[in-house]
């Protein structure tokens, strides 16, 4: 089957033959020689159907994700690798929640952020939120070298000089194409550039391009250190907070479960463990909050920001298998809100007025969700996707989601971030 046929076959299947044409052009540059990206896609497509999303919400700037941005980010595409993707602030409603949540004691002083991939902004951003706390960061990809281009784009390099990784400085969809359009001939640029700047590293002024060695050294603290290893590699006093994010959804349920277990054990009694996934600026959030009591973990609440409803980009879809536990509870909540009439059109109506206003994927004349307005500077738009969140829930759209999952039965609530809480 070649990718028209598959792109064909899919929207037949999922959407009843009426995906825009303009998202099926993006989707048709799916990678033909990658099988884990029609799969993807494919899993992706049956996650949506599920939780009940028309054709016409699929937005050209989703369809650019998914055909041409997407068979870059997969483990596929790193040599298997879970890719340390880390974004700035984008766990800073986390650790709100972390803060202000009712089962921990204000005695509570440590955490292990497990997965804090590299640079590990988000465990930065944690440090400097809990400045009193001891804080451990934690990840397999740890490099021993950190390169910038003269653009600010970074690669890690490992103790062989080859590249593990590299990112741009504003993780946009262009600016990622820009360096995955020839993946081998950027990761040939960066090391040649290491061996350039190991040879002038000594005379080398402030400014790029620039090189790091053992750069996760400049980041420890009294209070923050890092150990180079993942799930169950690492040894660690008992914590009383554990947060491993966007780590899970690449690995299937059984390693999940395994999982548990491994945390259970590293945690302090009535310590708390949250997992789960999100995006940029603390948008497309979900996940569970355990608690540990005795030997066992005991699953508090699950919960997701609103914008999971409608999503801009495909966390709320991102799972590797089709047993993910955490993707099909979401689903569920997400059905659950979309087959209640009353609740989406005052959904929309707010929802789509802002699309319009922001110039952020509105609705075109034939109804279907379009792309961002090139005026929209890169660095721009996730910022106001956080800002289109925030008006949602300050309109009280988050407690009506909240009131519409207690009248199916659920005990619902909008948790101390103002996310969508199911006690479980």
């Amino acid at each position: 089957m070649n990718t028209n046929e598959f792109v064909e076959d899919l929207n037949s299947r999922f959407f009843n033959g009426e995906l825009s044409p303009l998202f099926k052009e993006e989707l048709q540059k799916l990678p033909i020689d990658r099988p884990d990206v029609f799969a993807f896609v494919e899993r992706t497509f049956g996650f949506i159907q599920q939780a009940g999303l028309p054709a016409s919400d699929m937005s050209v700037m989703l369809g650019e994700i998914l055909g041409s941005l997407l068979a870059r980010l997969l483990p596929g595409a790193w040599e298997g690798r879970v890719p340390p993707i880390t974004v700035p602030g984008r766990h800073a409603k986390i650790d709100e929640y972390i803060k202000k949540n009712p089962w921990i004691s204000a005695a509570s002083k440590n955490m292990l952020d497990i997965g804090c991939g590299f640079p590990p902004y988000t465990t930065l951003d944690t440090a400097n939120y809990f400045p009193d706390w001891q804080i451990k960061g934690a990840d397999p990809s740890l490099p021993m070298y950190l390169v910038h281009d003269t653009e600010g784009n970074y690669a890690t390099l490992d103790k062989n000089k080859a590249t593990i990784y590299f990112q741009p400085s504003i993780p946009t969809i262009e600016n990622w194409n820009g360096l995955l359009k020839d993946s081998g001939a950027t990761k040939r640029r960066f090391e040649e550039l290491l061996n350039t700047l190991l040879e002038t590293t000594p005379k080398q002024e402030e400014g790029l391009p620039k090189l790091e060695i053992n750069p996760i050294m400049s980041y420890e603290t009294d209070t923050l250190n890092f150990i180079n290893g993942g799930i169950g590699q690492i040894t660690i006093e008992p914590q009383n907070v554990i947060r491993c994010f966007n780590v899970l959804i690449y690995f299937d349920d059984d390693f999940f479960q395994k999982t548990l277990d491994w945390f259970a054990e590293n945690l302090k009694e009535k310590g708390i463990l949250i997992i789960g996934a999100n995006w940029a600026v603390s948008t497309e959030n979900y996940y569970n909050v355990f608690q540990k009591e005795g030997d066992i973990l005991v699953n508090r609440e699950f919960a997701f920001s609103l914008d999971n409803i409608n999503p801009f980009s495909v966390v709320t879809w991102y799972a590797n298998h089709d047993d993910d536990r955490q993707t099909a509870e979401l689903i569920k909540y997400i059905g659950i809100l979309r087959k209640d009439k009353t609740f989406m059109e005052e959904y929309y109506a707010i929802s789509d007025a802002q699309r319009k206003k922001y110039k952020i994927c509105p609705r075109d004349k034939q109804g279907y969700y379009g792309k961002v307005d090139p005026s929209i500077a890169p660095a721009e738009i996730w910022t106001l996707v956080r800002k289109m969140l925030d008006e949602l829930n300050e309109a009280g759209m988050n407690e009506k989601a909240a009131e519409v999952l207690r009248r199916s039965g659920l005990k619902a609530r909008v948790n101390e971030v103002g996310h969508i809480a199911i006690a479980t």
